[in-house]
C-alpha cells in the first residue's frame, strides 16, 4: 500500500495552478478537494493564538508581522505550516485586515497539503510531478475530444486540430476552449508551445480577408 506521500506526489496539478507575477500557486479550494477524493477522513485545523483581545487566526512576532498557521492531518499523519501574512505585492504586513489573514490561511492550508505530497513539486519549481506525464483531453471545434498522454502528442493533437478550423471564430473558439490544456502544454514544454502557437497564427493569417487586422 503506497503512502500518502507516494500517491498525492504523483497528482498532477497543472490544470488547477494560477500565476501571480513569477509565483505559481496551486487553487487552495482544489488541492482540498483532490487531498478528500483521495482521502475522505482527512481533517484541518486553522491554529489559534493568545492575544489581549483573546483568541485570533493569526501570530505577531516581535517587529509586529503578523504569521498564520494550519494543520493538516491525512491518514494519521500531521503536517503543520506557518505562513506570514502578505500583501497584494506579497510583502509582509503588520495589523493585517481580515481578507489578508483569510488569503494566508488558504495559502497556507494549500502549502500543508504540499508538505504531505500534493503538488510539492510546484514549490520545487518543477513544473511536473517527476516522472509523470501528464493526461490531457483536447476538443476539436465540433465538441470531438481526444484523451492523450505526454506533452508531444498534446502537441499533435492541437496541430491535426487547427487547420481543421474553417473560419477565424471557429479557430478563435477551438483556442479558448483548451485554454486548460494550452496552459499545461507551455507550462511542460515551451519549445512545443510556441510549435503550435505559431502553427495557430499562420493558419488565423490564411483565414483572414485580405487587410483585415491581426
Amino acid at each position: 500500500m503506497s503512502s500518502v506521500w507516494e500517491k498525492l506526489s504523483k497528482i498532477d496539478v497543472s490544470e488547477h495552478t494560477e500565476k501571480k507575477g513569477d509565483l505559481t500557486y496551486l487553487s487552495w479550494a482544489w488541492a482540498w478537494g483532490i487531498v478528500k477524493e483521495n482521502y475522505p477522513s482527512a481533517s484541518f485545523q486553522k491554529n489559534l493564538f493568545d492575544s489581549t483581545n483573546g483568541m485570533r487566526p493569526y501570530m505577531v512576532d516581535s517587529e509586529g508581522y503578523a504569521f498564520v498557521s494550519v494543520t493538516v492531518t491525512i491518514s494519521g499523519e500531521e503536517q503543520t505550516e506557518i505562513l506570514p501574512v502578505l500583501d497584494y505585492r506579497n510583502k509582509a504586513v503588520k495589523n493585517p485586515d481580515s481578507f489578508s489573514v483569510n488569503t494566508s490561511l488558504q495559502r497556507c492550508l494549500a502549502k500543508c497539503c504540499a508538505m504531505h505530497g500534493l503538488g510539492h513539486y510546484i514549490y520545487a519549481g518543477e513544473d511536473l510531478p517527476q516522472g509523470v506525464e501528464p493526461t490531457v483531453t483536447v476538443e476539436d471545434n465540433k465538441g470531438n475530444k481526444e484523451e492523450v498522454e505526454g506533452l508531444e502528442l498534446v502537441a499533435e493533437v492541437f496541430n491535426k486540430f487547427i487547420p481543421e478550423c474553417k473560419t477565424v471564430e471557429e479557430l478563435r473558439g477551438f483556442w479558448g476552449i483548451n485554454k486548460s490544456a494550452i496552459k499545461i502544454l507551455e507550462n511542460g514544454d515551451k519549445k512545443l508551445y510556441d510549435d503550435v502557437f505559431e502553427n495557430f497564427k499562420a493558419h488565423k493569417e490564411t483565414l483572414e480577408p485580405s487587410g483585415e487586422a491581426a
